[in-house]
């Protein structure tokens, strides 16, 4: 019944259904007490009457004539039950005047057991009675009756009161309701908020830091104690947020000494084998040939070097230096060189003109290299490489596509991870660190950007949307 409503909701509804129950049950329970009064009151004077006439009864078997006897009031019946079971019966109508039954008014009234007994009786046309046996002389039963309608539209009247003000109490219900569980639900609103706050920060990126916390009001009540519970697991939370970001500090810390450390050493070892082969030096075929290694690795270590020193100068959140720039003229110069490198592929561009975004020119172009080396790279021969620029009201969206053979997707979900390749899909033409993506991803976000990939069989298409620059 309740699915899909609010607790407010519900616990309104729920107080204004139990109080409208409550109500109409307590307002049955005196509508029958009040008609059973009544009713007891109704006999009493039923029973003062029948004395009175049973004191100044005649030997008249004549009901009418009995009806004359002081005291009888408008709509008091009188009847008279022969020895034979026969029936005759008067009311005072409303004009004060006997007036006889119809046969079948007169056929409403029970013959047989009366006794001492006050009965219900409904006469036709004039309504409900209670009647009595007065007297009981020569044979005959003499009967009177008082009429239960004045009690039927007092009670019928104080049913609709009731009714009414069953229907204000609901609605004061209703109202007051509302208020008291605004206040009672105000610290559950506030978690909400909290929670809806936690929500939107970055915790997996940067230094993230959880200072949002719950103010407790009543600490002793059950909502003080989920508040309570709320804060304490905040702050396991951000114990755990704060031993990552230390372990990774530590990490980041450790990435670039080392890089730096490695960057002398990398290239007095790549100068001395240079200097070494191009000396005419006597050396053996096998000797130029480990030299020729030597020098190939440490100009590969030195570009893995350099590309984990600037990771870990972009985790450090270092800023770039930022400049408005056309994205267009870089974007074709990208091309251009891509071109040179992989001649087998068909290249196309297509750029609009005033994409202008806050750039650091040479890691932009960092980014957009890499990605058309990659698509040239981890294609086949013939592969259609087609690379655009687009403005939108405040992005420019630049999209490099291929038609190659695809991405996996269980190779996209970490497509953007470091050492990530995706060899499983793509020919590994040439040597990689697996790092490429990875700084493509953290200078885009530098940049304040976003990078994404969607990619089936014969389309795989990389989107960079950086901010766009209005002209002043």
């Amino acid at each position: 019944m309740f699915a899909g409503w609010s607790l407010r909701k519900r616990l309104i509804i729920s107080s204004a259904a139990l109080t409208a129950v409550a109500g109409l049950a307590i307002g049955g329970a005196t509508l029958v007490g009040v008609r059973a009064y009544m009713v007891g009151q109704l006999d009493e004077e039923l029973i003062s009457a029948a004395q009175r006439l049973h004191s100044v009864v005649s030997d008249t078997d004549d009901p009418g004539e009995q009806l004359n006897a002081p005291g009888l009031g408008v709509g008091t019946v009188l009847g008279a039950i022969d020895a034979n079971g026969h029936v005759s019966a008067v009311y005072l109508n409303a004009n004060a005047t006997p007036e006889s039954l119809s046969p079948d008014q007169v056929a409403d009234i029970p013959v047989a057991d009366w006794g001492s007994r006050i009965r219900d009786v409904s006469l036709r046309g004039i309504g409900a009675y209670r009647i009595a046996a007065v007297d009981a002389t020569s044979g005959h039963i003499i009967l009177m009756g008082l009429p239960t309608g004045t009690i039927d539209r007092v009670v019928g009247r104080i049913g609709v009161f009731l009714l009414f003000l069953i229907f204000g109490i609901v609605a004061l219900v209703v109202f007051a309701g509302r208020k008291s569980v605004d206040v009672a639900l105000r610290p559950l609103e506030r978690m909400r908020q909290t929670a809806h706050r936690i929500s939107d920060l970055e915790l997996a990126v940067g230094d993230a830091a959880l200072t949002e916390r719950v103010d407790i009001d009543e600490p002793n009540t059950e909502v003080g104690e989920l508040g309570r519970a709320f804060n304490h697991m905040l702050d396991n939370v951000d114990e755990a947020l704060t031993a990552r970001r230390i372990s990774e500090a530590k990490v980041r810390q450790f990435v670039a000494d080392a890089s730096h450390e490695l960057r002398t050493p990398l290239t007095a070892i790549r100068g001395y084998s240079e200097l070494t082969r191009r000396q005419n030096m006597a050396m053996s075929d096998d000797l130029r040939h480990a030299l020729g290694r030597i020098e190939s690795e440490s100009v590969r270590m030195s570009v893995l070097v350099e590309d984990l020193l600037l990771l870990a100068r972009l985790d450090e959140g270092r800023s770039l230096d930022l400049a408005p720039l056309d994205v267009s003229k870089l974007v074709r110069d990208a091309v251009n060189d891509a071109t040179v490198a992989s001649p087998d592929h068909v290249w196309k561009v297509k750029a609009t003109r005033g994409a202008i975004v806050a750039a650091d020119r040479d890691r932009l172009y960092q980014v957009l290299a890499n990605l058309v080396a990659n698509a040239g790279t981890h294609t086949p021969a013939g592969t259609v490489v087609s690379t655009s620029v687009a403005n939108t009201a405040d992005s420019v969206v630049i999209t490099v596509a291929d038609n190659g053979p695809g991405i996996p997707e269980e190779v996209r979900a970490s497509l953007f991870e470091r050492f990530a390749r995706a060899d499983t899909s793509r020919a590994r033409a040439t040597g990689s660190t697996g790092l490429g993506l990875a700084i493509v991803e953290g200078l885009v976000r530098a940049h304040n950007g976003t990078i994404s990939v969607q990619s089936v069989p014969g389309d795989t298409r990389f989107v960079v949307t950086l901010p766009r620059v209005l002209k002043a």
